[in-house]
């Protein structure tokens, strides 16, 4: 039976509403990859939001994946987010490029210097887990791609660099209220940070507008998940790259 992506888009939009709102797992398990990525641009369309960063993905399979991150949900470092009920796995620090120039599918299928010239510089992010699923583990495998790809929020970070950081083994620390609670060594997921930028972009997906000239591109956890307290002053260090900091409440 073909999904419902009107009323499955309209649960996870009202579950963006309200923070308490979580959509049973059991929904979303016979999505496809297809159904979960119209399910992302129809509820776009439900909250009216603009989407100033995206995040994207190589799963085992090797199709690349992607997700919106409403504006409501992104601040910049040094600011602080409203928490309420919401679902909080974790934080992961993140690579993420933002766009000088729109990245079209011609641009990423041509070569990795065409797609270096789409960049405006490279910087570090803070990506929030979180679900608007009541149990992931029965939301199929693609029930979570619906989902923002299970997207709390997203940090990003006031330091530019010119090329893309070497960052595998450098040290990653997270603190809470100014005491260190976890140390991770770093490694890029997926390769580096272009790798799945382009795999993505060279696609031709256009459910949340594609990647446009302006947007943050955030491109998977350098660590395991890091975990916090659902209150309190976070700050996560990277090597010796500037601290990104915000306030959880």
């Amino acid at each position: 039976m073909p999904a419902d992506i009107d009323t499955i888009s309209e649960a996870i939009a009202e579950a963006h509403r309200n923070p308490r709102g979580r959509v049973p797992g059991s929904r979303l398990v016979d999505l496809t990859r297809g159904d979960a990525m119209a399910v992302q641009g129809a509820v776009l369309k439900q909250l009216r939001e603009r989407v100033p960063v995206a995040k994207v993905a190589m799963p085992p399979d090797g199709i690349a994946m992607a997700a919106p991150i409403p504006a409501g949900m992104v601040i910049d470092d040094g600011g602080t987010i409203e928490l309420c009920e919401r679902d909080l796995a974790g934080l992961e620090i993140e690579v993420a490029v933002r766009l000088g120039a729109d990245l079209t599918p011609e641009i990423a299928k041509a070569d990795r210097s065409a797609v270096l010239q789409t960049i405006q510089h490279f910087i570090l992010g803070i990506e929030l887990i979180g679900s608007r699923i009541d149990d992931r583990t029965k939301a199929g495998p693609f029930g979570p791609l619906a989902d923002n790809m299970v997207t709390g929020g997203y940090v990003i970070g006031r330091q530019t660099l010119a090329q893309a950081p070497k960052v595998d083994g450098m040290v990653i620390t997270l603190s809470s209220d100014e005491a260190i609670s976890q140390r991770e060594t770093a490694k890029y997921p997926f390769g580096d940070a272009l790798s799945p930028i382009i795999a993505f972009a060279g696609m031709a997906d256009d459910h949340f507008g594609s990647f446009k000239k302006g947007m943050v591109i955030t491109t998977g956890s350098l660590s395991p998940l890091l975990i916090v307290p659902r209150r309190g002053r976070i700050e996560v260090n990277l090597g010796d790259f500037i601290p990104l900091s915000f306030t959880l409440r």
